[in-house]
């Protein structure tokens, strides 16, 4: 396995949101065990454990550095990364707050908008660039400076998380789900009618875990050897799933629900299986009633 670490020229960074992104926090608070602020229970999506491991792999570090920036308040953030990434916390390049977010004081606290300019990155890391970051956030509001520097992916919240805790006694009657392949042909011919999926129209989604983060385990497999990030979600990566484009292709679409189209997100999934698979990473679904 090589292992070599890419130059720093050549590394490309990730930035993850927390809330609604790898974690739902439902109203509910926990005491703190050190006599402090208490904070918000913390419930991870499914997939977390081998997301996390697949970040901080030898083989995925080699090229990728992995920071946090989250619209939350230090304490809570802090008490959130060591619930999703625990003993690799240490790995982190950053670890970014509320406070990171230029509100004033009255903003910072109440409930309020915030935008991640993506520019405070890199002038704080300058060998990072629009070429090569790549923001995943649930909230395309955050990300409208640099659209297409931004993963759009579904929130994770209390629907969903409902949803799998259902799924384990479904599966159980069903456990065999058939993945549709994935037809390039007719996806380009949707796009070019411009029929987009929204609310009214998605596909029945088969019972099965959130695998949202598998998704993203299989688009950045794909990123690494992109030499430009921006360029390449412009152009319509997501959508194609890592296949070459027609002529006809219309390109990438800012705040694109991709992970509504059964056939896009099925086909990153089961990229990011492999990648789990080659990398010999157990798929742990890791969805429990406790708090992570």
């Amino acid at each position: 396995m090589t292992t070599n670490a890419l130059s720093t020229s050549e590394r490309k960074l990730l930035v993850l949101d927390l809330n609604g992104s790898l974690l739902f926090r439902p109203s509910r608070y926990k005491k703190s065990n050190n006599g402090g602020t208490n904070v918000r229970t913390v419930l991870s999506r499914p997939y977390v454990t081998p997301f996390r491991e697949y970040l901080f792999h030898p083989e995925t570090s080699r090229w990728l550095d992995t920071m946090v920036w989250s619209s939350a308040q230090p304490h809570s953030v802090d008490h959130m990364v060591k619930r999703v990434f625990g003993d690799y916390t240490k790995n982190l390049k950053a670890t970014w707050a509320r406070d990171t977010l230029d509100l004033t004081p009255d903003k910072y606290k109440k409930k309020s908008k915030t935008v991640k300019d993506l520019t405070k990155i890199w002038n704080a890391f300058p060998t990072f660039s629009a070429q090569n970051t790549l923001l995943i956030d649930d909230s395309t509001d955050k990300a409208n400076l640099q659209p297409w520097n931004h993963l759009f992916i579904k929130e994770y919240g209390e629907e969903e998380r409902r949803h799998d805790m259902r799924v384990v006694p479904a599966l159980r009657k069903n456990p065999a789900i058939k993945e549709p392949e994935f037809d390039i042909s007719k996806l380009a011919e949707r796009l070019r009618s411009n029929l987009r999926v929204n609310d009214a129209e998605k596909q029945k989604q088969p019972d099965r875990y959130d695998d949202t983060l598998l998704a993203v385990i299989g688009i950045l497999d794909a990123l690494e050897h992109e030499k430009d990030v921006a360029a390449w979600l412009q152009s319509g990566g997501i959508i194609l799933c890592g296949k070459e484009s027609e002529p006809s292709f219309p390109g990438g679409v800012i705040g694109d629900r991709w992970f509504d189209q059964n056939v896009v997100l099925d086909c990153w999934v089961e990229r990011g299986r492999a990648t789990l698979g080659r990398l010999k990473i157990n798929e742990v679904v890791g969805v429990v009633k406790e708090v992570i």
